[in-house]
């Protein structure tokens, strides 16, 4: 190593125990050698340090804080104690591919005595090293590489931050000096300075895969501070507008606000009403280092989310366009749902109407049926009174009739006795006997 390495890489380390040793062999491994590793570890509270200074390589100096004072702050400090006229940053889950710093340096070395911003592809990795390239924020990346394909490069930072990350820095000296540190932001601070090195220099984008960015759970920007994100986001979307218009009036050559618009607006983490509350407050008078201040919150409240409470506005009106967007569309697919179902209610209650009448036409069938039924049931009823008079007169004839039978039995008997009276009458005046053998005979 020479002793002013042309490269230095700066790691800032906080509590990577599982990935620091990785991100440091990552450097330490590269085709381009002549490099200094300065690691700066933010007070980390697990073993991360011992990792660190475990490393036996002369090209690496450490450095450690006995207070957590946030990345921004330990990078500035790395840079400061850096030596390199070229500054490569690595957050310590991050890995370098192998040819990284050397393609990079090529690409600062095609434009001597410039200052230099340049930065590659990015692939996504997870917490195990394996590739993540369904995870969420692999598919915003896609995304906006799709965008900044169409937008011109100084407006790259207007539709997003394609950089992803700090870790896909590498700047000249000459750079960091004319722009200044890194802000003290928890999110945006990659974001921030890269927009503000863009407006003074034209970046140079590597369109090769040269930087892996870990995706785990302890990534910042998981961290669930809704407020947060939108005071940060909009303070680099404002600062970037207000360059963008200083660029206009000073050389006219500034790109039209119109292709700017639309670059902004493929934002996806614009804040509309919440870009505007920063913007007309930096017309009101508050300048750069009052709009950045805020993004800090006063009280533990912050600004826009007093501003919504002041003016009883819902919060969701404060957040992103694609949010917005998410509830308009949500809420145009319900209305759709609602008018697509009032036409079912309307066509079942033409059936039901249609339904209701046919069974009126039953029901007065049925009314109709009953009352033929019940004239049979009266008819029947006149019968059955008929036909018990007719039994009634049946059993009277039946009785003179048994009446009539015995009166003729009686009758027979009468005239047998008769008979027999008058057939003996008549033998004794013949003089036959009972004994007369012809009354045996006979």
């Amino acid at each position: 190593m020479s002793a002013s390495p042309p490269v230095s890489v700066v790691i800032p380390a906080y509590n990577h125990e599982r990935y620091a040793a990785a991100a440091i062999d990552s450097v330490l491994g590269q085709t381009f050698a002549d490099l200094e590793v300065v690691v700066v570890d933010d007070a980390s509270r697990d073993t991360t340090w011992d990792i660190v200074s475990a490393v036996r390589d002369p090209r690496l100096r450490a450095i450690r804080h006995a207070t957590n004072q946030g990345a921004h702050a330990s990078l500035n400090e790395a840079v400061a104690a850096s030596r390199g006229s070229l500054v490569a940053v690595l957050n310590s889950d991050d890995i370098f591919h192998p040819h990284r710093i050397e393609l990079l340096v090529a690409a600062a070395q095609a434009a001597p005595g410039q200052p230099f911003l340049g930065f590659s592809d990015v692939d996504f990795i997870d917490g195990e090293g394996a590739p993540a390239p369904d995870s969420r924020r692999a598919g915003e990346y896609r995304r906006l590489y799709r965008v900044c394909a169409d937008v011109e490069p100084s407006l790259w930072f207007l539709a997003g931050n394609p950089v992803v990350s700090t870790s896909n820095l590498l700047f000249s000296r000459e750079l960091f000096d004319a722009v200044g540190g890194f802000a003290s932001l928890r999110y945006t601070h990659d974001w921030d300075w890269v927009a503000r090195a863009a407006a003074r220099c034209n970046p140079v984008w590597l369109h090769d895969a040269l930087l892996s960015y870990r995706v785990h759970q302890s990534n910042t920007l998981n961290e669930d501070d809704a407020w947060r994100h939108i005071h940060e986001n909009c303070y680099v979307q404002a600062s970037a507008l207000l360059r963008l218009h200083t660029g206009v009036a000073e050389t006219g050559q500034a790109p039209a606000f119109s292709a700017a618009c639309r670059a902004l607006l493929r934002n996806e983490s614009l804040h509309s009403l919440s870009l505007l509350c920063f913007l007309v407050w930096h017309l009101d008078g508050g300048g750069s280092d009052a709009m950045r201040n805020l993004a800090t919150p006063v009280d533990g409240k912050w600004m826009l989310q007093s501003l919504a409470d002041a003016v009883d506005y819902p919060a969701d009106l404060f957040r992103s366009s694609p949010h917005l967007i998410g509830i308009c569309r949500a809420i145009v697919e319900q209305a759709e749902m609602i008018e697509e179902r009032w036409h079912t209610i309307q066509h079942m209650s033409s059936e039901i109407a249609g339904r209701d009448r046919w069974i009126e036409d039953l029901n007065a069938r049925l009314a109709s049926m009953q009352q033929s039924l019940g004239e049979r049931e009266s008819h029947i009823s006149s019968l059955d009174r008929d036909l018990a008079a007719i039994r009634g007169r049946l059993a009277g004839v039946e009785d003179r009739l048994a009446r009539a039978d015995g009166e003729l039995a009686a009758l027979h008997a009468s005239r047998v006795v008769r008979l027999a009276m008058s057939a003996g009458r008549m033998l004794r005046k013949l003089g036959v006997t009972k004994a007369d053998p012809r009354l045996r005979d006979g």
